[in-house]
């Protein structure tokens, strides 16, 4: 992910380079890597990978929202699974975000571009996979919120239905136009990746013969301080990362804990 995140920074540094000495290289970037119903037409379907390379330059929240995502939601999951579904999910999400885009625009002038669609695809799986992990953020350095994965991505996804019926399906004019199909098509593209690849752990963990002979913690460990640990690990890496001692430990404590 790392790479895939310095790839879309120097791409984007190429565009401002070349737009800074150049006054038409920004409608040529856009005119020759963006995604255009004229240029699909024409056969250019290389354009499906390209029109992601490419973002504005005059508002740098396009860009930082997706490194956003790929260094947050996508980092974590390439922690926790390996790297390969996270850029997977990225790669369909863009190839579908741009295929849906299309069916939604007619007109030959017409002009898509940006790596939005991959980051909704990454969100999406980051909260297929963690739902209700708790993270905090400060608004303004000032006001505390707590969200939830999944509490966030539903409000992304109501406010992007909404643009995708009147700004997409109805045609009325809005103060500014997202590209609602694309993002709800990788939104939809990262849930399935996740979905498809692997289930989500589950929240009781089982064990098998193999684990239940694995050591215990080992002599001299405090168990309450043992455990205090093992819940700290569930809470920053989940509960997928725990190792089969880790987990008869965790066991051992929720058998204790029901007992009358």
């Amino acid at each position: 992910m790392p790479l895939l995140a310095g790839m879309l920074a120097a791409a984007f540094a190429l565009q401002v380079a070349g737009e800074a000495g150049w006054q038409a290289a920004a409608s040529w970037s856009k005119a020759t890597l963006g995604l255009t119903p004229a240029a699909w037409t024409a056969g250019e379907y290389w354009r499906l990978a390209s029109y992601g390379l490419i973002h504005s330059t005059t508002n740098l929240f396009h860009l930082g929202l997706v490194l956003a995502a790929v260094l947050g939601p996508g980092m974590a999951l390439a922690r926790e699974l390996g790297p390969r579904l996270p850029l997977g999910a990225w790669v369909v999400g863009q190839l579908v975000g741009g295929l849906c885009w299309l069916g939604f625009h007619r007109d030959a002038g017409e002009l898509h571009f940006g790596a939005t669609a991959g980051a909704y695809a990454l969100l999406a799986a980051y909260a297929v996979r963690h739902p209700d992990r708790v993270f905090r953020l400060l608004v303004c350095f000032v006001v505390p919120l707590r969200l939830r994965p999944r509490t966030v991505l539903l409000a992304l996804l109501a406010g992007e239905a909404f643009f995708l019926l009147i700004g997409e399906v109805l045609q009325r004019a809005l103060p500014f136009a997202p590209a609602a199909s694309a993002h709800l098509a990788g939104a939809v593209a990262g849930w399935l990746a996740l979905r498809l690849s692997r289930p989500a752990p589950s929240e009781r963990p089982e064990l098998g013969p193999a684990q239940i002979d694995e050591p215990g913690p080992e002599p001299g460990i405090d168990p309450r301080a043992e455990l205090d640990r093992i819940l700290d690990k569930i809470n920053q890496t989940g509960l997928g990362s725990l190792s089969p001692a880790e987990r008869r430990t965790l066991a051992a404590a929720r058998d204790l804990l029901s007992r009358p």
